[in-house]
């Protein structure tokens, strides 16, 4: 959700910052225990990038709202972006295999599969999306959204994940901008890129707390991660 960002070198993965990495609705519902998806809407996704959450949402009648500063390019322009970070993506996830649990996809290719049809069915719908509001180009911590236009925000594989580029006070002022826009708000996962637990969950958990805000850890039906098995849920109320 930054336009500027460090490179990334771990002994796995090496990126350019913040890489262009979609999902599918399927993967959503599995990260963010999304059972009932027609109460769910309106919903938030923030930092989605070329996932195909938002268009596929809409099909089954759920308003989403995907944010990312990716957005203020064209398809094209998007498109070349994920060829570039796929390369860099397919060789890390090749070198930590060890770390996954492979039940939920089977193999690298499946994973870099999903990717593509994610990518696919977001450029296919891009264009038209955006006219609508579908896909708005926005970073946090400053979001372009009123107080409460949402039931619900998802921040799937930004916060926490690239906790070694994003700061604690980065993590804070999101997610109470977060819950400014939205009701409730579910982060997942909560580890790092190198498979550590995240360092700044303790201490955004216990600021969130004296702000007034109510955190949760909830288990959900997913593991790719070996042991990353919760999501973040903060709320007001």
């Amino acid at each position: 959700m930054v336009t500027e960002m460090q490179r990334i070198s771990l002994p796995e993965f090496d990126l350019d910052g913040v890489v262009p990495w979609g999902r599918r609705l399927r993967e959503y519902q599995a990260f963010f225990a999304l059972d009932d998806m027609a109460g769910a809407g309106p919903v938030l996704d923030v930092g989605g990038g070329p996932s195909s959450f938002a268009v596929e949402a809409a099909s089954v009648g759920m308003r989403v709202v995907a944010a990312d500063p990716l957005y203020r390019f064209p398809g094209e322009a998007i498109a070349a972006q994920f060829e570039a970070a796929a390369v860099a993506m397919r060789e890390g996830i090749r070198r930590a295999a060890y770390r996954f649990n492979w039940s939920y996809y089977g193999s690298e290719e499946a994973v870099h599969r999903l990717r593509r049809e994610a990518l696919a069915l977001f450029l296919a719908d891009f264009e038209a999306g955006k006219a609508t509001g579908r896909y708005m180009p926005a970073s946090l911590p400053n979001l372009p959204f009123a107080d409460g236009s949402f039931r619900l925000a998802l921040s799937s594989h930004l916060l926490f994940l690239y906790g070694d580029v994003l700061d604690f006070d980065f993590h804070v002022a999101a997610v109470l901008e977060l819950l400014r826009v939205a009701d409730e708000v579910r982060i997942f996962p909560l580890f790092n890129l190198d498979g550590r637990p995240s360092s700044h969950l303790p201490g955004v958990m216990r600021a969130l707390d004296r702000d007034g805000v109510r955190c949760a850890l909830q288990e959900v039906p997913f593991e790719f991660q070996k042991g990353v098995r919760r999501m973040l849920v903060a709320s007001r109320g």
